[in-house]
């Protein structure tokens, strides 16, 4: 007989079993999972509560003069940080924080609330807050006891410094609140500069504080750049910039200073400019700081085109420095077109003169007698049109429209009368650099040199020493015959001496230039503002400087607004670059121009030529007082069997004088003093032989 208590009873015992046995499965299916599936992620999960991987910012990449002088470097500080997501409290996290860091605690709490809302969204940027960068020594004190109650951590960071402050703002550039460049080399090459961040690994205990750290991975400093920029110049072209702006009253203004043998910057200014010690900027030096107007922002350059067009003619063949042209008396009707006109009325002039006295008819003339593609032609040879490849960013190509339209909707060509207009500097836009450019062409003797600020690249090995990286360095090109070069930088040195541009003159230096003022065309009409510029070289024998000088919306014109800048900037970097001076300070001293001479006046001719004569009776009666003293000098006596160049009389003459004659015939002269030339050694008349130089002694008149 079945019992059916028993029976129930099993059922409950297997029943229990069951569920103790699926109960067992369970366990020990989760503890395999646990223990065998998951094992990498909780051991990690418990790693991350213990060990903390801490980035180690690298140094950035120094920035250095052309004498090793530091522009820009990197300071190690400290920043402290937090992971938002572990505050529980904004409000007790600021309100105790905040006053310790001088910050403002209803801010903080805000900003991490703001940062809590994105990790309910899953939005980047959500785990890490900067709360403040670079410690002072007191801060970071008061954090340490914070650190083991609150989610905070201290890490190591770097700070920019510009020892020179606001110079050199535009070249160097700066860096952003987050370290990444954001104007100048800073951001043009941040990526070779900032180098690769390091790792560190940090131990702590159930209170956050650390006991074991090291570093699982070095940190490798950036590039350090070597720039061709001479701090000294650079200064000086700033100063003077800022100066000559407010004096012309004019918006803004840039100044390059360039070596037109290599295409080494030496400086380059802007105004308005910018201090890049400040991370968060003002309005305006936000402005400044993107708006680099040397590269970024072309012009109409008015007359200094002329050089260009006058170079085309002569370099052609088409024209000589003497070839005549007859300037209409200052006003060329053109059939179908607008008349072109010049400030003065002119006649008869040959090709010297047009480029001295700055005749807009003039060079058009000369540009309808080359036609457009030669001027095309000769505008491409000297860069117009074309970046220069400076390491800036955004360098701006300028404005050159196409020679021929592709079709009869094309307006980015030129018209049949372009070039007339073209040849004074009208329908062409070119920047600051790609003048310096243009201008090292006659001042180099015909080659295309290309613009550039870095001279070394470097970075620090792991054994302590510093490896070079290699810059590729484009060569050269001639554009035109050395002979135009020399025949241009004469006429452009008569621009100086008796041209439009008299304030350009550099005490105790030969120069030449050309100066610019091109008409500001808006709303429809013509204003009565210039972008009044002047470009030149100096010394005129073997120029070793080139200078820009552009003034934007000026009421004045650029022979008195632009060319006492280019004399001031020239001097210095003359003097900087310990250029031997080619001429008597006060040989040169212009005639002063009165507050109502327009750039373009001519001196009165009748004066000159009196002043002019007066002199030459003056060295003619030194020259002869000069020859009696000298007489008892003993000449070396003639020998037949001597075979060489006589020596000429120098005696009267001032240096640069001297200095022509000499290169002229070929003779090595060595010259003593200053002034003009008192005793020479050979006497006049002598065979020189060979290998025999001239000693030349000056002094000042008595």
């Amino acid at each position: 007989m079945e019992n059916p208590v028993g029976d129930r009873a099993s059922k409950r015992v297997i029943l229990v079993g069951r569920i103790v046995f699926i109960w067992a499965v369970l366990i020990v299916g989760r503890l395999g999972y646990l223990q065998v599936l998951k094992h990498d992620d909780f051991v990690k999960a418990a790693k991350a509560q213990h060990q903390h991987k801490i980035r180690i910012p690298a140094d950035r990449g120094e920035i250095l003069d052309r004498t090793g002088t530091p522009l820009a470097i990197s300071v190690r500080t400290e920043s402290v940080v937090v992971n938002p997501q572990r505050v529980a409290d904004p409000q007790f996290f600021s309100a105790i924080v905040a006053p310790a860091l001088d910050l403002n605690s209803t801010e903080l709490a805000n900003t991490i609330a703001e940062y809590q809302d994105r990790g309910a969204k899953k939005a980047r940027g959500r785990g890490f807050l900067v709360i403040k960068r670079h410690l002072t020594e007191d801060e970071k004190y008061r954090m340490l006891p914070l650190r083991r109650t609150l989610p905070i951590e201290i890490l190591p960071d770097h700070q920019r410094e510009y020892p020179n402050g606001l110079t050199g703002a535009h070249v160097i550039g700066s860096l952003d609140a987050e370290g990444n460049g954001n104007a100048g080399l800073e951001q043009k090459l941040n990526t070779e500069m900032q180098g690769k961040p390091g790792k560190m690994m940090v131990l702590t205990g159930s209170r956050q504080d650390s006991y074991v750290s090291w570093v699982s991975e070095e940190s490798v400093q950036g590039t350090n750049l070597t720039l061709s920029i001479d701090r000294v110049i650079q200064h000086d072209a700033e100063e003077f910039l800022a100066e000559g702006v407010k004096e012309a009253a004019a918006s803004s203004g840039t100044v390059i200073v360039m070596d037109p043998q290599t295409g080494e910057v030496l400086a380059l200014a802007n105004y308005p400019t910018f201090d890049p010690r400040h991370e968060q900027p003002t309005a305006g030096e936000a402005e400044a700081r993107h708006k680099n107007i040397a590269v970024q922002i072309p012009c109409e350059p008015g007359s200094v085109m002329k050089m260009i067009t006058v170079t085309m003619g002569i370099d052609s063949g088409r024209f000589t420095p003497t070839s005549g042209i007859y300037c209409e008396n200052g006003s060329f009707p053109r059939p179908g077109r607008r008349p072109i006109h010049d400030l003065h009325r002119m006649g008869n002039m040959d090709v010297a003169g047009v480029l001295i006295k700055s005749s807009n008819i003039g060079v058009a003339k000369i540009s309808i007698a080359s036609g457009p593609k030669t001027l095309y032609d000769y505008l491409k040879r000297f860069g117009i049109g074309e970046k220069t490849g400076i390491e800036l960013p955004a360098e701006s190509r300028g404005l050159l429209r196409h020679l021929e339209c592709k079709d009869s909707k094309d307006r980015w060509c030129w018209s049949p009368a372009s070039h007339e207009y073209i040849a004074f500097g009208h329908e062409v836009g070119a920047t600051a650099i790609q003048l310096a450019r243009a201008v090292s062409v006659i001042a180099n003797g015909g080659l295309l040199v290309n613009p550039h600020l870095i001279l070394k690249k470097s970075r620090p090995t792991d054994d302590g020493r510093v490896q070079n990286v290699p810059i590729e360095f484009k060569n050269p090109i001639r554009v035109i015959r050395p002979e135009t070069a020399f025949t241009i930088r004469r006429i452009m040195e008569s621009v100086v001496e008796e041209g439009t541009g008299r304030r350009a003159a550099i005490p105790g230096y030969s120069s030449g230039g050309k100066t610019g003022s091109a008409e500001i065309f808006e709303n429809g009409a013509w204003q009565n503002r210039h972008n009044s510029s002047f470009i030149g070289f100096a010394p005129v024998t073997n120029p070793r400087v080139v200078v820009v000088v552009t003034l934007n919306r000026t009421p004045k014109q650029g022979g008195i607004a632009a060319a006492p800048v280019f004399s001031k900037v020239a001097e210095t970097a003359l003097r900087v670059l310990q250029v031997p001076k080619d001429r008597p300070e006060s040989d040169i001293q212009p005639k002063p121009l009165t507050p109502a001479e327009t750039d373009e006046l001519p001196e009165n001719r009748i004066a000159r030529a009196e002043a002019l004569k007066k002199k030459e009776e003056k060295e003619e009666l030194e020259k002869k007082k000069l020859q009696a003293a000298d007489q008892e000098q003993d000449a070396k006596p003639f020998s037949p069997l001597l075979v060489g160049p006589k020596v000429p009389d120098f005696r009267g003459m001032p240096v640069v004088a001297v200095l022509r004659e000499s290169a002229t015939r070929g003779l090595p002269v060595e010259i003593v003093g200053r002034g003009k030339a008192r005793v020479q050694k050979p006497a006049p008349g002598t065979i020189l032989s060979n290998g025999e130089h001239i000693q030349v002694e000056f002094s000042a008149a008595q």
